[in-house]
């Protein structure tokens, strides 16, 4: 018999999520300006530094879902375990990615990569394992939805909090220590500590529901049924149809979000040209996210997580474009982009859904449940599209004739319109694309999803029997 959803994971599961995002943030919002402004490492060093990090981790993003499928489960499950073990070895690691231990700049930057390259690894492995366990909480579509606004929820708060700790603390801590490093340091520290409580939370509110190794052969290691073989694994990549169709959309989707996320300052020094507004605009944009995240499982609920990703796909990418034609009047122009968060929010959390639904697809299909491989290799999309967004935003800038050293207060009507074009208009047509995408590949339905599992369910009691 399995077990219930409590009502306490219906409530905080993705409090873990709350944690990791505030973490991940100080890496967003302060990595590169740390190694400039803070540790001081040269522009080349930086620009080493960032490369090597960002390639290596889009190399090893397909690894970690491979990885909690295809070895010996540990003492507490497949996924909880990592949710335990990985979390403390994060806080030392990622506190070492916002260092500098010598003045030797090369002795410094191999720290600082070796930090960053670790933390990734191990809080990779912790995240997959965190949104894989939708897939064993979650029985039905209903449950994997709510589960995933839930996770979404406070995936998304953590950007309402983060507006007011971050730099605020950073500096605070710096001044305290009288050491502006140590306190970027410090920062790292308090921030992945609160992705390990997080963590550590839901480990504890799930116990009970995954299945641990109670039994080993002679040779002391897990039975054969315990292990995804790598065989299977490449059945649910390529005999899931599905899984591809995500994966593009998926692409699509990150895209949009990112390059929205990294030219907004854009517009408000150059369009706007009131940067004092960005602030609120943040805080705000967090809130309407929070509230999508919130909203995306009463309507996965009702109308279908794949229904609801269409709507906030459209209707995100018809708000932003929107945004395009009122760019010039500010208040009109907010009001689109809100509008464009609130539904990219919805999306947040109803992306994780829809891949738990082709596992159950891929558990159908090949006989082999390979969740933590999908679940895993949805880093694929997002990784690509970090590198992608670098090339899109220069170009489009240079393009119009954009240069950092002109002031804002005399840009062009070219170079407002290029900005305009990069912060609202290109994002909404690739959420647009997106939307076309998944109303012509992706077809599993409630309906279909509900035999699957039932197929799959009626398999396993004629295994046991």
């Amino acid at each position: 018999m399995r077990k219930e959803l409590s009502k306490t994971l219906k409530t905080f599961y993705g409090i873990g999520d709350l944690g990791f995002a505030m973490m991940t943030s100080v890496e967003l919002f302060f990595f590169v300006f740390f190694l400039t402004n803070v540790a001081k490492f040269s522009l080349p060093m930086v620009a080493l530094i960032g490369s090597i990090t960002s390639i290596v981790d889009a190399i090893l993003s397909p690894v970690y879902g491979a990885w909690l499928s295809g070895t010996k489960p540990l003492k507490w499950g497949r996924y909880r375990s990592w949710m335990l073990i990985g979390p403390p070895i994060v806080v030392v690691l990622f506190m070492l990615q916002f260092t500098r231990v010598s003045a030797n700049e090369t002795i410094s930057a191999v720290v600082v990569c070796l930090g960053f390259i670790l933390s990734h690894i191990i809080w990779n492995l912790a995240w997959v394992s965190n949104v894989t366990m939708i897939t064993v909480l979650g029985k039905t579509p209903e449950e994997r939805g709510l589960l995933a606004s839930r996770r979404g929820t406070w995936n998304n708060m953590s950007g309402v909090f983060f507006s007011y700790i971050g730099a605020p603390l950073a500096l605070y801590l710096g001044t305290v220590t009288n050491n502006p490093v140590l306190g970027y340091t410090l920062l790292a520290g308090v921030m992945a500590f609160a992705m390990l409580c997080g963590y550590w939370t839901v480990f504890k509110m799930t116990d009970g529901y995954e299945d641990v190794v109670t039994e080993v052969t002679s040779s002391g290691t897990a039975p054969k049924h315990d292990k995804v073989p790598v065989s299977a694994m490449l059945k649910n990549l390529f005999q899931n149809p599905p899984l591809i169709v995500l994966l593009v959309f998926d692409f699509f989707r990150w895209m949009a979000f990112f390059i929205l996320t990294a030219s907004a300052a854009f517009y408000f020094t150059y369009v706007a040209k009131d940067m004092t507004k960005f602030p609120m605009y943040v805080l705000l944009g967090a809130i309407a996210a929070v509230i999508g995240a919130y909203l995306a499982g009463p309507m996965s609920n009702k109308l279908s997580t794949r229904t609801t990703s269409i709507i906030g796909l459209f209707f995100g990418g018809a708000f932003l474009v929107a945004a395009k034609f009122v760019g010039y009047q500010y208040v009109p122009f907010l009001i689109m982009l809100l509008m464009a968060r609130l539904f990219l929010g919805v999306l947040t959390a109803s992306n994780v859904a829809l891949y738990s639904d082709v596992v159950t697809y891929g558990e159908w299909k090949t006989g082999e449940n390979a969740s933590g491989f999908i679940m895993g290799i949805m880093n694929v999309s997002l990784k690509t599209a970090v590198i992608a967004r670098g090339t899109v935003i220069p170009a489009v800038l240079a393009a119009a004739g954009f240069a950092a050293s002109a002031d804002p207060a005399t840009a062009s009507k070219a170079i407002t319109d290029a900005v305009l074009n990069v912060t609202v208009f290109i994002p909404g047509m690739l959420l647009l694309v997106g939307g076309v995408i998944m109303i012509l590949g992706y077809k599993l339905t409630r309906e279909k999803l509900t035999q699957y599992q039932t197929e799959i369910d009626a398999r396993k009691k004629t295994t046991v029997a």
